[in-house]
């Protein structure tokens, strides 16, 4: 009698822990599939916004401005999102940066059809644009977080940065196509078609926290006071508090190749659009690859991997400035897009498993706050740096330092053993 209780018992043990691992995975697939959409139609709009801006205005200023337009707002906007994440539901607030976006869309495409089409409007697009993404962007890493449980969060990063690669790999092209063939107002209209589908698939999502701390008095806090407490919580966690910092000093230098490549083809080896288009391609290829990568392998600490990959991205940026074949560049530049997946799987994955579940919002809004800070004081530095400086030996020494960082994270290596 007692043998068949216990099999029994067996029985809807498996049975629950089948129905479990049935609703990741269901929720998973749901998540991708809303970005994938997501993603894909912000993307190809942001390049046709750039585009539209450069063909009919041939002015780097405007150009810059809309630039501006579409960072400023998200540091704003995620020193509250990441309160609002760890207060409220983080499904409903990913959602609502979703529906910013797509109804700002929306809005300009009326107003365009009806001949108010001016460059202000555009701006203010971006703008909002912006907010909608100063929402959704640090949530859904935490949200990742919220729906997959610990052993499945490096594989799960490890798709969401494929899933990022293959966009940023086809948008331009799409984008460039779709230019040529469909007014801007038919671009824009992609980008709210694409948010209503992403938003249907979303609000799908069913699921359970994997909590592992719990906090009962965040309810009761003001955005402002919570805000504090998440940079009390930096601080107060040293892990945390050293990523923080090699963040500010590595997407600094990040800014170098990330920005300034293109002009170091277009003026080293060919003005011609296709070096260009190769340029990004071997990169995003790369970055599949190395997603790919991540997602096969099984990495016991973090820090170690993200040493090795910080070192050898280092050398690898080094040896971009000193190529004077283009084939051997675009040799570099592939094994480069490899790399970088490499480091921010780990890097992402460890910052996951090392936050409490009531600080995740919050501390990717801050980090998400200070690459957006760090990124545009490296635009705007190297971008004045690079009249006087040659881009290949701006790369050398970018790629000098960045070996040098890989020396600070092997510090925390042997101090937190990740």
């Amino acid at each position: 009698m007692r043998y068949h209780h216990i099999k029994r018992y067996n029985k809807r043990a498996l049975y629950a822990n089948a129905k479990k691992q049935s609703l990741i995975k269901k929720n998973l697939f749901i998540f991708f599939s809303s970005q994938w959409f997501s993603l894909l139609g912000s993307t190809i709009v942001s390049f046709s916004i750039i585009w539209y801006i450069t063909l009919t205005t041939s002015s780097a200023t405007l150009v810059a401005i809309s630039i501006i337009c579409t960072y400023i707002p998200q540091i704003i906007i995620s020193i509250f999102a990441g309160s609002l994440g760890d207060k409220y539901n983080k499904k409903l607030l990913i959602i609502l940066g979703d529906a910013i976006t797509a109804f700002a869309t929306l809005v300009l495409v009326i107003l365009f059809f009806l001949g108010y089409q001016s460059i202000y409007l555009i701006y203010l697009l971006c703008i909002f644009r912006s907010i909608g993404s100063g929402i959704q962007t640090p949530l859904e890493n935490a949200f990742i977080a919220t729906i997959c449980p610990k052993n499945l969060l490096q594989k799960t990063n490890s798709i969401y940065s494929i899933l990022n690669s293959i966009i940023n790999m086809i948008s331009p092209t799409i984008a460039a196509l779709l230019l040529n063939f469909y007014s801007f107002e038919f671009i824009l209209c992609i980008d709210f078609i694409t948010a209503i589908i992403a938003i249907s698939l979303f609000q799908k999502i069913k699921y359970h926290e994997y909590t592992h701390f719990t906090n009962t008095n965040n309810t009761d806090k003001t955005l402002f006071s919570s805000f504090k407490d998440g940079i009390i919580y930096l601080k107060t966690n040293t892990y945390l508090r050293y990523s923080i910092f090699f963040f500010l000093i590595f997407y600094f230098f990040m800014s170098v190749p990330g920005f300034l490549t293109p002009v170091l083809v277009s003026t080293k080896f060919s003005n011609d659009s296709i070096y260009l288009a190769i340029n990004e391609t071997s990169w995003f290829l790369g970055n599949c690859l190395g997603g790919f990568i991540m997602y096969k392998l099984t990495i016991n600490s973090k820090l170690y991997a993200m040493t090795l990959s910080c070192f050898l991205f280092g050398i690898l940026i080094l040896n971009l400035g000193l190529a004077n074949n283009f084939i051997f560049y675009i040799i570099i530049m592939f094994f480069s897009g490899i790399i970088m997946p490499i480091f921010n799987t780990s890097n992402l994955t460890a910052i996951q498993e090392n936050t409490v579940q009531f600080m995740l919002s919050r501390v990717f809004s801050n980090i998400n706050i200070l690459m957006n800070i760090s990124t545009v004081i490296g635009i705007l530095f190297f971008g004045i740096i690079g009249d006087f400086i040659a881009i290949d030996k701006l790369l050398i020494l970018t790629g000098s330092f960045i070996m040098c960082l890989a020396f600070f994270i092997w510090q925390m290596y042997k101090r937190f053993s990740i």
